[in-house]
């Protein structure tokens, strides 16, 4: 059933919340970790303070790795779908991937197999930000924890880790971010109430859509009504 006439449920209010808390968590930890990298951020030391800077990283830390958990409960169908569309990479994702280029311009090239819930780009971006957040933790835990339970020679191999991880996932972030606003603005509003434009879900997420009509959870007229609008 659609809602308003116009717009599929996509994600759960639970998802779309784990989703925003995420990302501002992520972001608040690259912020509070800047002063480290560039001087230009050293004015933060002088406002805030570093202790400060290094309580509210760890704070934020701490939410971040507990999200994906409470998500679990809150958001457990949004969080396994997650997961298991990743596995699903596939030859119609490569074929996505190799014409994707002119999404950047937010012009949708012809040719593409229908994609699924997610997209292969999305597929690509999720296994992304999940392994960078699996090291993330993992390295922040040894630097947080580790003195005096692991060797010195390991833990000094953790900052560069964690900061190399840290730029790819901020990277990886502007792009999804330009991708939302810029390329694909009708994304945005999935990450809002949940919901996406039908007419934007069918171009995008073809397969979905068509899988959705067969199980009866969209009405084929319906369907077409709102295509038409």
């Amino acid at each position: 059933m659609l809602v308003n006439k116009k717009y599929v449920k996509r994600h759960t209010k639970g998802f779309v919340y784990l989703h925003w808390i995420n990302a501002l968590c992520f972001f608040m930890l690259f912020l509070t970790a800047l002063p480290l990298y560039a001087d230009t951020f050293r004015f933060l030391y002088d406002l805030l303070g570093a202790r400060t800077l290094q309580n509210a990283h760890r704070f934020f830390a701490v939410i971040f790795v507990l999200n994906p958990i409470v998500g679990l409960i809150t958001a457990r169908e949004g969080i396994w779908r997650m997961f298991s569309e990743v596995l699903k990479f596939n030859g119609k994702d490569i074929t996505f991937l190799i014409k994707f280029p002119l999404e950047l311009i937010g012009k949708h090239p012809e040719g593409v197999p229908k994609q699924g819930f997610y997209n292969g780009g999305e597929r690509m971006n999720i296994a992304l930000q999940l392994a960078t957040w699996g090291v993330l933790v993992g390295s922040g835990a040894l630097l947080w924890f580790g003195e005096g339970l692991i060797d010195n020679s390991i833990r000094a191999w953790m900052i560069p880790l964690h900061s190399l991880c840290a730029g790819i996932g901020f990277a990886g972030s502007i792009g999804h971010i330009y991708l939302a606003l810029v390329a694909n603005p009708d994304s945005v509003h999935g990450m809002q109430d949940g919901t996406i434009k039908v007419d934007y879900a069918n171009v995008h997420h073809g397969e979905w859509i068509d899988d959705m009509v067969r199980d009866g959870k969209i009405n084929r007229q319906e369907l077409n009504d709102a295509l038409k609008r």
